[in-house]
């Protein structure tokens, strides 16, 4: 059977007519009337029966009709699910990020597509890259974007753009008075290091060996803003992405770049396994063409 076939059925019982039925149907009523029989052909039994100029349905016909409407009614619901998921008008993201990339790249690129994407809901975790490797490669996470590559098969990584190293220090700090800062000026500074989970704290300790450069070591912490905090109260020096020193607006502090330069690789990562999805690759798009502008 046919949805045309289904769509007479329930007309006809609606209507109790077959010439108001092919009027509906946008037919004549001779196909109509073929239609009919051809159905009760196929299904070896009478569906209707003519009473004071009115057609009724037999039994059999009422439960095939029944049948044919409820069939009517899933086959609509399957098409306008099917056109929301064409035009986007429901689903849902699982993303991950860094603690440095959660406080705006990730959450202005998020809100961009769900205001363009209504009916999209999105969920925002944020784990170390490590962390967030391990939830892609699970698929735990639709995605991920974070400051490490990985050699994982099932795992697809794409390049986003850079982020560069700050040295940062309290206002009137003797190192302010330089334009940049080389590994030997930390030398014997004290400075407040990032996590051993952090990315960026093996590319700091091989810019220090570089000159055989030996900080002292006052203090760790895993986020940007609390070693922030502790230069404020002049413990040390640290080193923050650009990305956070452009942000973090404050008059107690100093930002300075690094000779040789430092940066931070940002990555898009993906599951191979992923089932594909028009939302999420409709994201995916949207994520790489605003890392595209961040780097021009």
């Amino acid at each position: 059977m046919h949805t045309r076939d289904l769509e007479f059925l329930h007309n006809l019982i609606r209507t109790r007519s077959v010439s108001e039925t092919a009027k509906v149907m946008h037919t004549t009523q001779p196909n109509a009337s073929k239609m009919l029989k051809r159905l009760e052909e196929h299904f070896g039994f009478q569906l209707v029966e003519r009473m004071n100029g009115r057609l009724y349905p037999t039994e059999e016909g009422r439960l095939i009709a029944e049948q044919a409407e409820s069939s009517l009614i899933s086959l609509r619901q399957l098409e306008t699910r099917a056109s929301n998921l064409r035009e986007m008008r429901h689903g849902s993201l699982t993303v991950g990020t860094t603690p440095q990339l959660s406080r705006d790249f990730v959450p202005e690129v998020v809100s961009t597509f769900m205001l363009s994407h209504p009916a999209v809901t999105a969920s925002i975790h944020t784990r170390n890259s490590q962390a967030l490797v391990e939830l892609v490669s699970q698929r735990q996470l639709d995605f991920a974007i974070g400051l490490l590559s990985v050699d994982d098969p099932n795992v697809e990584c794409r390049k986003l753009f850079d982020v560069e190293l700050m040295a940062s220090m309290k206002k009137g700090h003797p190192l302010a008075a330089k334009s940049r800062l080389r590994p030997k000026d930390f030398h014997q500074q004290d400075f407040i290091t990032a996590s051993m989970l952090d990315r960026s704290r093996e590319q700091i300790e091989e810019f220090f060996l570089a000159e055989d450069s030996r900080p002292i070591e006052r203090g760790e912490a895993s986020l940007s803003y609390t070693r922030m905090r502790m230069v404020e109260q002049g413990i040390g020096l640290t080193m923050v992405d650009a990305l956070f020193a452009k942000e973090y607006t404050n008059d107690k502090i100093e930002f300075r770049p690094l000779e040789p330069a430092l940066h931070l690789n940002v990555w898009l990562m993906k599951s191979r396994l992923q089932p594909k999805s028009k939302v999420i690759d409709a994201f995916m798009r949207l994520v790489i063409e605003q890392a595209e502008r961040m780097n021009t």
